[in-house]
């Protein structure tokens, strides 16, 4: 509430559609009320989820996709925008 950042958001959403891409963020609890205003947007036409494999080759993309439905409250609206795993990608590809 100190700066107008917040405000420059809620204008940035209202210009015109755009794409969320998430590298290296939980989505998690702690930003729940910022990610639904974003994520609920009728400007917001997709979220691109980029995710992680570890060295035992698993990924994080369920967990992600999981933590992202926590910031929905119309979950039909979730499952049209968030992207399948098919259409994105890790962050870092792994060396095998």
């Amino acid at each position: 509430m100190e700066s107008d950042r917040y405000r420059k958001m809620l204008e940035f959403l209202e210009s015109e559609p755009f794409q969320v891409c998430i590298m290296g963020h939980s989505c998690g609890n702690s930003d729940r009320t910022l990610l639904n205003t974003i994520f609920e947007h009728p400007n917001c036409i997709s979220i691109k989820p980029y995710y992680y494999i570890n060295e035992k080759q698993e990924d994080n993309y369920l967990e992600l996709v999981q933590n992202i439905y926590r910031n929905f409250t119309n979950l039909k609206r979730m499952r049209d925008k968030v992207v399948n795993k098919t259409y994105t990608e890790p962050l870092i590809k792994p060396t095998i």
